[in-house]
């Protein structure tokens, strides 16, 4: 395990932790989407579906962080922790919001139902890819190691594309 580099701050750290954050609500998608059959919801249905899975998953991501917390610890953290941690979870909701608000504006273009059905695996691909990349570059900014963990990282999201592949 490797020292801190001079670079790291604070503030990059946060930055890391909310590209983690945003990382679990573009699998939660990607992960929900593999059941959706194009056309089968209305749009607002649909919308508000995706913001529930993200809702979970950023409900999941901060219990997770608070319990990870805890036990390093060995006693509860305060509140103003738990706020801390809350507000690095709602991150998980960016994807989800940002796939609600196409369905929605899909729908307002008067797209056919399902119009967008597609292209979320491939946007989801895209923003893992480049959240691997960034999660790593913000790190101590070495374009290297940051080109190989989004490779790894897409890697993930190609695995849930797969999937959907054959479904």
């Amino acid at each position: 395990m490797s020292a801190m580099t001079p670079d790291w701050s604070v503030q990059r750290k946060k930055a890391a932790n909310g590209v983690a954050s945003v990382l679990y609500g573009v699998i939660a998608i990607m992960t929900a989407e593999l059941a959706y059959q194009p056309g089968s919801a209305a749009p607002a249905t649909l919308a508000a579906g995706v913001l529930l899975v993200g809702l979970a998953m950023a409900m999941t991501r901060m219990f997770v962080e608070l319990v990870k917390t805890e036990t390093e610890r060995g006693a509860h953290i305060g509140l103003s922790e738990a706020l801390t941690l809350l507000r690095s979870s709602i991150l998980v909701l960016v994807f989800p919001g940002a796939v609600a608000g196409l369905v929605l504006v899909a729908q307002a273009l008067g797209l056919p139902r399902g119009a967008l059905a597609d292209a979320v695996p491939y946007i989801g691909v895209a923003t893992v890819t480049a959240l691997g990349f960034g999660s790593s570059y913000v790190l101590d900014r070495k374009p290297w190691p940051a080109v190989q963990r989004g490779i790894s990282w897409t890697v993930l999201s190609l695995v849930l594309f797969a999937a959907k592949q054959i479904s």
